[in-house]
C-alpha cells in the first residue's frame, strides 16, 4: 500500500512538473493596450490567458475579431489599471501610451512593443516575434501560412488598375504603407504611389478628380455623424466622380494595422474588385 500511495504520489509530482514545465515559458496574463495588438492576441492565445484587451476590442466597427473579445475584460489603458491586473506581459505600440508604458516597465513588467510593418516581410518578422513573446510559435507560423495561402499576393503595381484609396479630410495612403500593400496584393496599382506621395499622405479633391482613377477605395466615411473631414464625400465634385468611377467602400476594421490578418482586406477588395 504504502508502495502504492509513494508510486502514486510521485507520478502526479511528475505530472504536475510536466505541467508547469509546458506553461512555464507562456505569459498567463497578457494584456493588449491597442486594438492592433488585440487582433494578434486574440488569433493566437486562448480567452483565459487574457487578463485584458484594449476598449476598442469589442468594437464591430473597428476589431475584425470582435466576437472572439465577447466575455473579455478590457482596459482603458492607464498605468493604474493595468497594474491592477498583475500583468506577466503587456503588448503596446510605439504610437500610444508612452508614459504609461515606461511607468510599467519600471514597475518590472514585461512590454512588447510592436511597430507598424508595411510589407509581407516585415509583417512576418512582426507575428512571429508576438508568437515567441505569447509562446505560440507555432500557431505564429499557422497564421503566417493562411495570410500565404488565402492572398498569394501578385505585383501587379505596374499593370493592373489603377485605385485610389481616398480617406476623410483628404488623406491617403502612399508609398511604404500596408495599405498599398494590399492594393498591389488585390491586383491594383496605387494613385498616391505614382502620385510620388510617401506615407500617410494628403490628396485633395482636385487632384483625385484630375488623376481619373479606374476605381476609388474608400474608409472611414461611414461613421456616424457629419462632421468637416467627412463632408468631402457630399462635394459636387466628389459625387460626379463616384457617379463614373467603381468605388468600393472597405469597411474599417480591416485597416486596424500591418498584420497577418491583412488578408481579410486583399480578400474583401478582391470579392468587390470590378
Amino acid at each position: 500500500m504504502f508502495l502504492r500511495l509513494l508510486c502514486g504520489g510521485l507520478l502526479s509530482a511528475a505530472v504536475s512538473l510536466s505541467f508547469v514545465s509546458a506553461h512555464a515559458d507562456k505569459p498567463q496574463r497578457i494584456v493588449s493596450m491597442s486594438v492592433c495588438g488585440d487582433q494578434y492576441v486574440l488569433g493566437m492565445v486562448k480567452p483565459e490567458r487574457i487578463a485584458a484587451l484594449s476598449e476598442d476590442a469589442h468594437n464591430p466597427r473597428i476589431s475584425l475579431q470582435y466576437e472572439k473579445a465577447q466575455g473579455i475584460a478590457t482596459t482603458r489603458g492607464s498605468a493604474e489599471e493595468i497594474l491592477l491586473l498583475k500583468p506577466d506581459l503587456v503588448i503596446a505600440n510605439r504610437w500610444r501610451g508612452a508614459k504609461t508604458v515606461e511607468i510599467l516597465r519600471q514597475s518590472g513588467i514585461e512590454i512588447l512593443m510592436l511597430s507598424l510593418p508595411v510589407t509581407f516581410e516585415e509583417i512576418e518578422a512582426e507575428t512571429r516575434l508576438v508568437g515567441k513573446a505569447v509562446g505560440e510559435k507555432a500557431k505564429a507560423e499557422m497564421l503566417l501560412n493562411r495570410l500565404r495561402q488565402t492572398t498569394r499576393p501578385r505585383d501587379e503595381k505596374e499593370t493592373g488598375p489603377r485605385a485610389a484609396y481616398f480617406m476623410p479630410g483628404g488623406y491617403s495612403a502612399g508609398q511604404n504603407t500596408f495599405v498599398e500593400t494590399v492594393l498591389h496584393a488585390a491586383g491594383y496599382r496605387n494613385v498616391a504611389s505614382d502620385l510620388g506621395l510617401q506615407g500617410w499622405s494628403s490628396l485633395s479633391l482636385e487632384q483625385l478628380v484630375l488623376e481619373a482613377p479606374d476605381v476609388l477605395v474608400m474608409s472611414f466615411f461611414n461613421r456616424s455623424g457629419y462632421s468637416l473631414s467627412t463632408r468631402l464625400r457630399e462635394h459636387s465634385a466628389m459625387k460626379k466622380l463616384m457617379e463614373n468611377t467603381p468605388t468600393i467602400d472597405v469597411p474599417e476594421k480591416y485597416w486596424a494595422c500591418g498584420g497577418w490578418f491583412l488578408f481579410e482586406a486583399i480578400d474583401y477588395l478582391k470579392r468587390q474588385k470590378v
